[in-house]
This record gives structure tokens, C-alpha cells and sequence, in this order.
């Protein structure tokens, strides 16, 4: 129950610090005039990790969380990282945690939709219907640098991931002992 318990709050506390990190360090030093998607980095990768269940909580949370901050619509952000985080846990069985390339590919993919997503229930339905200048501009460059980014925070997300793993076995070793 302890571990379930820290690696809730851990979870917890990462979905905070993308969150910090994605709206206000990345929305100060504008690369390309975008930001990275980190709430989606999260998700996906927690979807690839623990499977389809614990990505659509994740994808939930971090989505509820930009609901919150800078959503127009209360449950927009929250619906689609959650249909994300639940999708991309059906890759679980086909990742392996030494190959990036999966994620990587995942990732691209789920950013494409969430930035259609973002054009269609934010841009589209208002009557704005130039979504070649919105791709190039936008999704594309929001993209490359998520995926771009994606090797960091993978490789960081990887090493919380194995602590976790060592404190639950070594506090089920405790027990038999």
C-alpha cells in the first residue's frame, strides 16, 4: 500500500513540475515562438510504462490541470489526454525501456492529434479555417520540439520509474524477511 501510495504522490508531483516547467520556464524562453508540450510527454509516457488505465489517469489529471490554468472549456485538455494516455497504452506490450524510437513515434503522433484537436475546438469552430498557416506555424514546430525534448525528459521519467521499482521491491523483500 506505501508504494502504491508514493508512486501516486510522485506521479503526482511530476504532473506539477510539467506543468510548471511547460507554462511558465518554456513560455519565458520562446525557441520558436512554441512551447513543448511536457503535460503530453507525461502522459504518454506513463501510458507506454503502466498500460491504458494508468495513462488515461495521468493523461486525466495533467489535462484537468490546464483545464484549470488556461482552458476555455472545463474538460477540453482533460478529454484528450485522457483518450491519448488510454491509447497509447495499448503499446505497452510492444515497449521495451532501453529503445526510444517507440515513444518517439507515439509521441509524434499523439502531439499531431492533440494539435488538431487544439485547432478544431479552439480555432475551427470560431470561424478561423486557415489550418495550413495553423500547421505550419503551430502543430509543426510544437511537434518536433516535444519530440525533440522527449529524450530528456524519457531518459528522466526512466530513472524515477526504476527507483520506484527498486523501493516496492525492496520493501516486498522486507516482508518475507
Amino acid at each position: 500500500m506505501k508504494g502504491i501510495l508514493s508512486r501516486i504522490v510522485v506521479t503526482g508531483l511530476l504532473i506539477l513540475a510539467a506543468f510548471l516547467l511547460q507554462n511558465n520556464i518554456f513560455a519565458a524562453v520562446l525557441l520558436i515562438r512554441t512551447t513543448p508540450n511536457l503535460l503530453l510527454l507525461v502522459t504518454v509516457t506513463f501510458g507506454l510504462l503502466h498500460g491504458k488505465l494508468t495513462g488515461l489517469a495521468v493523461g486525466f489529471f495533467a489535462g484537468l490541470l490546464m483545464d484549470m490554468f488556461g482552458g476555455t472549456l472545463l474538460g477540453q485538455y482533460a478529454l484528450i489526454l485522457s483518450v491519448l494516455g488510454y491509447v497509447c497504452g495499448f503499446f505497452t506490450p510492444y515497449f521495451f525501456l532501453e529503445y526510444v524510437t517507440l515513444p518517439m513515434g507515439v509521441c509524434a503522433v499523439c502531439e499531431l492529434i492533440y494539435g488538431f484537436y487544439v485547432y478544431v475546438t479552439g480555432f475551427l469552430l470560431r470561424g478561423r479555417l486557415n489550418l495550413p498557416y495553423y500547421f505550419k506555424t503551430i502543430i509543426l514546430p510544437e511537434t518536433i520540439y516535444t519530440v525533440v525534448l522527449l529524450v530528456v525528459v524519457y531518459r528522466f521519467l526512466m530513472f524515477v520509474n526504476r527507483k520506484l521499482d527498486e523501493a516496492a521491491k525492496r520493501r516486498s523483500a522486507e516482508k518475507f524477511d
